[in-house]
């Protein structure tokens, strides 16, 4: 059978525009454009203008890394609590940019554009409609708290593509020898940039083979992880001859011990992370040492706890931290995290334009807390493998975090998920609202969109 999915009949768009969105439609693209320029725009002028941006946490390090790689220093690979991808990545960039961060801004803006493709073309074979696809384009290209990360030194956007690469060959790219080995390759420099992702792997090679029989499905599954198992093992042996420990990164019980210990519902206030990790520095010679002791620790914490307890804690905090209104783009303006933190950010941005900026990412954020969720609840796909498959992404993301530590950039990748969700929103609204959803899903996606924006502004 076609493993290229196929949308209900009632959702399959003819091909042709009704002749009533004939008239808004020029209209609306120009608008979209604009948008999308205004926004990239705007992001490169806040970057340089009055005074250039402060790299911050992370990015710091990153870009360190990088310039010793560029330098050929053999002791450029950081800790293993980070995978290597990314700094190969951004000198990789620098080196041909002849070291200017600029390119990278534009490299990633790129890839940012790229996966804004994916993920309409993605969004349209689910749905079965083009105005879904374009709606799900344009916002991947013009949400400002995920446009931003085109101009910092995070692995989000380029993980955010090969992800969305992965699933987009997934979808529809499954039939061929080639596309399998290329889903490969793609799966395991997913896995190399962040590692979160591996243990939900099976779960998306269920998706795309659900339906074939062993015959069909074996060869081509083996085949994917054959190319990502010769992707990711230069990296797995060189940790072993390292370490000891064969692996891609492994930073689990360093984010257990910081989200057990974490304080507050927002990120950057009472930091514990900086503290932890010197400490976990100082533990010991080796990360296997390190790693022991600190399994010890947590073991020790919670049975002084209680499970109970413990979990009462989490519950108590973390999706708080998670889905709180604030991101990236407004911890770097003027009162936000990164500037209490150490001053970085946007350091010449002014109080008053900091204000403007903050309005223009939150508004947006707080309309994709009830578009997703009402998309992925009543739209007409909902009952969609895939829809149903990226809901349950999210589930064990939203199961992770309860006890990992974590940010508000966690959630860039879920969004796939959410994206997806809102064309789906798109797709219902354009088959007229049908089908009707049941009270009981009325109520739900009133319930689920009450308590996202509990924990947003909670």
């Amino acid at each position: 059978m076609p493993i290229a999915h196929t949308a209900p009949p009632s959702l399959k768009s003819s091909g042709e525009v009704p002749l009533d969105q004939r008239r808004w439609w020029p209209g609306a693209a120009a608008a979209a454009a604009a948008w999308v320029a205004v926004v990239h725009v705007s992001l490169w002028w806040l970057d340089r203008y009055p005074l250039p941006r402060v790299l911050w946490g992370d990015e710091n390090g990153y870009f360190a890394a990088a310039t010793k790689l560029l330098a050929g220093d053999s002791g450029w690979w950081p800790e293993p609590l980070w995978p290597p991808l990314y700094p190969q990545f951004i000198a990789g960039v620098m080196w041909f940019g002849r070291g200017s961060l600029a390119i990278l801004v534009l490299v990633q803006s790129v890839l940012l554009a790229a996966t804004a493709v994916l993920l309409g073309d993605l969004t349209r074979r689910v749905t079965g409609s083009r105005a879904a696809g374009l709606a799900v384009a344009v916002l991947t290209l013009g949400y400002p708290p995920l446009a931003a990360f085109s101009h910092y030194l995070w692995p989000e956007i380029l993980h955010l593509f090969l992800f969305s690469a992965m699933l987009w060959l997934l979808v529809g790219r499954w039939r061929t020898v080639f596309w399998c080995a290329m889903a490969g390759v793609i799966l395991g420099l997913a896995l190399l940039s962040k590692s979160l992702l591996m243990p939900f792997v099976p779960v998306f090679l269920l998706a795309a083979v659900w339906g074939q029989t062993l015959k069909e499905a074996v060869p081509r599954v083996a085949l994917m992880l054959v190319f990502t198992v010769a992707t990711v093992t230069p990296t797995v042996l060189a940790n072993a001859q390292r370490t000891g420990t064969p692996m891609i990164a492994n930073s689990a019980a360093f984010n257990l011990w910081v989200g057990l210990n974490d304080v507050g519902r927002e990120s950057f206030r009472n930091d514990v992370v900086w503290p932890a990790y010197q400490q976990w520095e100082a533990s010991a010679d080796t990360y296997a040492q390190r790693d022991r002791i600190l399994r010890g620790r947590i073991r020790e914490l919670i049975g002084e706890r209680g499970w109970l307890a413990t979990l009462g804690n989490q519950i108590s905090k973390q999706y708080f931290r998670l889905f709180h209104a604030g991101c990236y783009l407004t911890d770097q303006l003027p009162g936000g995290g990164a500037q209490r933190q150490s001053g970085a950010g946007y350091i010449g941005v002014g109080p008053t334009l900091g204000r403007v900026v903050r309005s223009v990412s939150i508004a947006p954020y707080l309309l994709l807390l009830v578009a997703a969720p009402m998309g992925l609840m009543v739209g007409g796909c909902r009952r969609d493998r895939w829809v149903r498959t990226l809901v349950m992404f999210i589930a064990y993301n939203l199961l992770l975090f309860l006890w990992f530590h974590v940010k508000t950039r966690y959630r860039i990748q879920m969004m796939p998920a959410v994206l997806v969700g809102v064309g789906c929103l798109v797709a219902w609204v354009e088959a007229g609202c049908r089908p009707r959803p049941s009270r009981f899903r009325i109520v739900g996606v009133v319930a689920v969109a009450a308590l996202l924006f509990w924990f947003a502004i909670g």
